[in-house]
């Protein structure tokens, strides 16, 4: 009967695991055994419990209903059973992260800069990419995100706002139709970038206004569209954090600063899981550490 139940208990700490990391070849390198073992082991894990546990397709994993209570019922064990029985973890491997294009470089670059300082071990492989995807499948362990939640089925840590608002160099506006009113952005060339191609603005005495027109020029790249708007390109509207050295310089100046703009949360996105990876809980935790200073 002990053996029984030992033999039962190391199928569930596999399936536990499994769920954690999202995919077979993920909990095969966690569980050091090839993929068919794993895949094996589960379905003898059905075949004894009588029950579907997992829905898979070629990558990817969902729970069914009498998977998430098993899941439910043993996950804390299996995270205490690690602790007692494992090594203390180390801050390393490779820490997979995703954000749009522009927003490394333009917001976290120097953040993330100085935790690969702080954590020399820890390799980080950023993808950068303005389209949603399936973040178990690519097997991203951090997203960063701005708007809606792509995946109500990961945790969001929100790291701050992004106020927008129309900027343009004082160049173009001097040579351009003079701009009291939104409706009048018809007559001016528009620089659009990535994500709000359109946009809604909206004045104190309640007045609103929506400007879906042509643009002069479209970008999926927001510093190309700040670089292009500082030579004269036309009028940005983009977030002001983003320009504010050039804002500061008088290289751009804010258009119709009694309209105001929309505003962006940018977010932290990841896995729920029993027990977080560590180098996974150390890039969420320095990030957060360091949203104030960024935002503000």
């Amino acid at each position: 009967m002990q053996s029984h139940q030992a033999a039962e208990f190391q199928l569930i700490y596999l399936f536990v695991h499994l769920v954690n990391v999202g995919s077979f070849s993920g909990a095969a390198k966690e569980l050091d055994m090839p993929v068919a073992t794993v895949s094996r082991k589960l379905a003898k894990l059905e075949t004894t419990m009588n029950q579907q546990l997992l829905m898979r397709s070629t990558r990817k994993l969902r729970l069914t209903e009498e998977g998430l209570a098993l899941f439910q019922k043993y996950q804390a064990l299996i995270a205490q059973f690690d602790a007692l029985n494992g090594a203390p973890e180390t801050p390393e491997g490779t820490l997979r992260v995703s954000a749009p294009i522009s927003i490394v470089t333009a917001l976290f670059i120097d953040v993330i800069n100085d935790f690969c300082d702080r954590y020399p071990d820890i390799r980080l492989h950023i993808v950068q990419s303005n389209e949603e995807f399936d973040l178990i499948e690519e097997g991203i362990d951090v997203a960063i995100v701005g708007g809606t939640q792509p995946d109500s089925s990961w945790i969001s840590r929100s790291m701050g706002v992004l106020d927008y608002r129309l900027v343009a160099a004082p160049g173009y506006l001097q040579q351009a139709t003079p701009l009291q009113h939104p409706q009048q952005l018809a007559q001016h060339k528009i620089i659009k970038a990535w994500p709000l191609y359109n946009f809604s603005l909206r004045h104190p005495n309640g007045d609103s206004f929506y400007y879906d027109g042509p643009a002069k020029l479209t970008l999926t790249d927001l510093n190309g569209a700040i670089i292009a708007a500082e030579r004269d390109g036309g009028i940005l509207y983009g977030p002001e954090l983003f320009v504010r050295q050039q804002l500061a310089s008088g290289k751009l100046q804010i258009v119709l600063p009694d309209w105001q703009c929309e505003k962006r949360r940018i977010s932290l996105l990841h896995h729920q899981r029993s027990q977080q990876p560590l180098k996974v809980k150390l890039f969420i935790d320095f990030m957060l550490s360091r949203a104030d200073a960024l935002f503000n």
